[in-house]
């Protein structure tokens, strides 16, 4: 989730700046380590952001104090799904949390919804299995298929797109255990999905509430609830579906869903009416490992192992060279500290 708050003054932007102006691009880009936070560099026009695990807010000094009333570009938050599902009870108080904690602390600036990622994840349903030319052939709705990702190694199909991201509504279909095991967040989804084990795919809309002249809502923060979120994911199932198709029947609008479409209708309607959110144990703090950082870990050790070994080529000999190179063990102990202290804040 994407928010914008109206914060007019610059006190906040200077106070966060003032950790990462003068300091090396490349410590920026790491992050630095202030309070319970980390301090990175922006994006889209915001100079600094401030990380909290997976939630952000970016800054900056183009406020209506520097710009003019109404001119200013406020603070921008995104929310992370782990963020999300931690606090889905109490989304709005978490918010106003960490908006306190960065220096935000008065409960008078409009805080505005400026996009919703809803997914559905279908356990048991595999993107190998889709057909892209059904999905082609058989998606009803005003967007179209507009794009396909295969894995550049395997070949394999990963990712569907239908319609635009400058769209108000926009469409990913994509495999989700694939993108886990890229992102190393495996162990915290398979504990969202009830230790699933099997394929996963994900059916995720992008929606950007003001652009498709949504209710007052889903744009206003203050506003949004539950309820919301029920009302906009009936209209995302009818807003395109997949459907099979008819060749005797001209009008699209009569086709009958796919199975895949009905399966998601059902998943949809079990959580409406049984009211509840998935949710993992591990919490917002969780801090995966991928198989591809393990291997690239791996192999720089046995690299360096091969390389700085004098005699044996052992954990010893890396020891040894890396002495002998001016790195001791002590001056590597104290970059680790300096780096976890940013990781477990992210």
């Amino acid at each position: 989730m994407y928010l914008w708050v109206d914060y007019p003054k610059r006190d906040v932007f200077d106070y966060w700046y003032q950790f990462v102006k003068d300091r090396d691009s490349r410590l920026v880009k790491q992050g630095i380590a202030v309070k319970d936070y980390v301090v990175k560099g922006g994006a889209c026009g915001y100079r600094v952001s401030v990380w909290q695990h997976d939630a952000r807010v970016f800054l900056t000094d183009q406020v209506d104090e520097k710009c003019g009333e109404g001119q200013g570009m406020g603070a921008w938050v995104q929310l992370g799904p782990k963020f999300l599902l931690a606090n889905n009870k109490n989304l709005y108080d978490a918010v106003r949390e960490l908006l306190i904690g960065i220096g935000i602390t008065k409960d008078i600036y409009q805080i505005s919804i400026t996009r919703i990622d809803l997914a559905v994840d279908l356990l048991g349903v595999s993107m190998q299995d889709q057909n892209i030319q059904f999905w082609s052939d058989g998606w009803v709705g005003r967007s179209k298929l507009s794009t396909i990702h295969k894995n550049s190694r395997t070949g394999n199909l990963e990712t569907l797109y239908i319609g635009s991201r400058k769209s108000s509504v926009y469409l990913r279909i994509y495999d989700k255990v694939a993108q886990c095991m890229v992102d190393g967040d495996y162990v915290y989804w398979k504990d969202v999905w009830k230790g699933f084990a099997g394929p996963v795919t994900r059916i995720e809309w992008e929606v950007k509430p003001k652009d498709g002249n949504f209710s007052d809502d889903l744009k206003d923060f203050k506003k949004f609830c539950g309820f919301s979120m029920r009302e906009l994911v009936n209209y995302l199932l009818d807003w395109g579906r997949l459907c099979i198709p008819d060749e005797t029947d001209s009008n699209r609008n009569r086709w009958d869903e796919s199975p895949l479409w009905i399966d998601l209708r059902d998943v949809v309607t079990r959580w409406r009416d049984e009211v509840s959110w998935p949710i993992s144990r591990f919490g917002k703090e969780f801090h995966g490992v991928s198989d591809a950082y393990i291997k690239s870990v791996s192999g720089t050790i046995s690299g360096a192992m091969a390389r700085l070994s004098e005699n044996d080529v052992s954990w010893i000999g890396l020891y040894e060279g890396l002495q002998k190179h001016g790195e001791s063990l002590e001056k590597i102990n104290q970059k680790a500290k300096k780096k976890a202290e940013i990781f477990k804040r992210l």
